[in-house]
């Protein structure tokens, strides 16, 4: 009897620790209303369509793969359709951001019917590239001559303008093919920018834009179409962002600048010419021919749109800490990429553009992961 009666005992014990620990008497990890525990601290994201410029997708890869080990539901789908394109969407709001390479222009600000912020996130060169085989070192080149390759004047790599600014070099007497992008870009508004400054006839025949009228030349889309076409034509020039030479193995000129000296597009250089990157940005923002010693002359950074009052919390909340870890942890990766980090004092304005960002009137602040 009194063995049943223990084992009675026993069987009632287990049943009360069993209530307990369903009310909650137990320790768990679960959150609570302080919001003090780990898992209500940690804000998992939320999925993200962007679009735009090509100049950064390398970048931006790398940056929502990395993220998405933060936050694993910041699923972020970024499209480089060129700047032109992603300027378009952001008009329209079918992104959540948009990107250019180029500030926007007064005429594409007036047809946005909300407030926005507009802040650069990242430094690069555009290069002039070629694809000539048997040269050891990289051509040197000069503003006025690749104008003239670009208008059709200059047809063959032994051209005497060349080969004065490359003496000793021994130059193929093959055509030139020229390459240039064929859809609206910002790496081609800041290259035909630059050729404005540096030719006169390109200034009044072609001018400067996303979308020109080229000469001569055959077109691709995005920097990766330029360079995967470059690659395939023998004796071609063309220009793009520096990374996608890079990983494609084109040579890259080395660019006179307007001190006379040859500047080759190392992320030193173009950091240098960021120097003079402030805010607030306007549509004439641009690192083009920088004075500082060093420089790359053909450098630029590009930028991101996101409109200033969201509806949808979550998407506003992975906005905001998805580009504060870009403009802060991100930085420290670029260089590995071809590209160089925004100066510090870029990097704080750029922050606090990011801290305009409401929901439904409220400030959104970054979480402390994406710090």
């Amino acid at each position: 009897m009194n063995v049943k009666r223990f084992m009675m005992v026993g069987v009632v014990l287990t049943l009360v620790l069993g209530l307990l620990a369903a009310a909650g008497c137990t320790p768990s990890t679960s959150s609570s209303s302080s919001g003090t525990t780990e898992s209500a601290a940690a804000f998992k994201g939320a999925p993200l369509v962007g679009a735009g410029a090509t100049f950064p997708q390398p970048v931006y890869a790398t940056w929502t793969q990395d993220f998405s080990k933060i936050e694993p539901n910041a699923r972020i789908n970024y499209q480089g359709i060129g700047s032109g394109g992603g300027v378009q969407q952001f008009t329209a709001k079918t992104v959540d951001f948009g990107a250019s390479d180029v500030p926007l222009k007064k005429t594409e600000a007036d047809k946005i019917t909300a407030p926005y912020i507009e802040f650069p996130t990242c430094l690069g060169a555009i290069v002039v590239s070629y694809n000539l085989e048997g040269l050891s070192a990289p051509l040197k080149m000069d503003g006025k001559t690749v104008a003239d390759i670009f208008l059709g004047k200059i047809t063959k790599w032994n051209d005497p303008a060349i080969a004065a600014l490359n003496p000793g070099v021994t130059l193929p007497a093959d055509g030139i093919q020229v390459v240039h992008r064929a859809d609206g870009s910002g790496t081609t508004a800041n290259f035909t920018g630059w050729l404005k400054g540096q030719s006169p006839e390109w200034a009044g025949k072609v001018g400067a834009d996303k979308s020109v009228q080229w000469p001569v030349g055959q077109g691709a889309n995005g920097n990766a179409g330029v360079a995967a076409a470059m690659k395939q034509t023998k004796g071609s020039i063309g220009y793009m962002e520096s990374q996608y030479a890079a990983t494609t193995g084109l040579a890259s000129c080395s660019i006179k600048a307007p001190d006379g000296s040859f500047v080759e597009p190392t992320t030193d250089a173009v950091s240098k010419a960021a120097e003079s990157l402030s805010f607030p940005i306007t549509e004439t923002t641009n690192l083009l021919d920088s004075k500082t010693p060093g420089a790359y002359p053909i450098s630029s950074t590009t930028y991101i749109l996101v409109y200033k009052e969201q509806t949808d919390k979550d998407k506003a909340q992975t906005l905001v800490d998805f580009w504060t870890w870009a403009l802060t942890k991100g930085q420290s990766e670029l260089q590995t990429m071809n590209y160089a980090p925004l100066p510090e004092k870029v990097r704080t304005d750029a922050l606090a553009q990011l801290g305009q960002v409401t929901v439904n009137g409220s400030a959104v602040t970054p979480s402390e992961s994406a710090k």
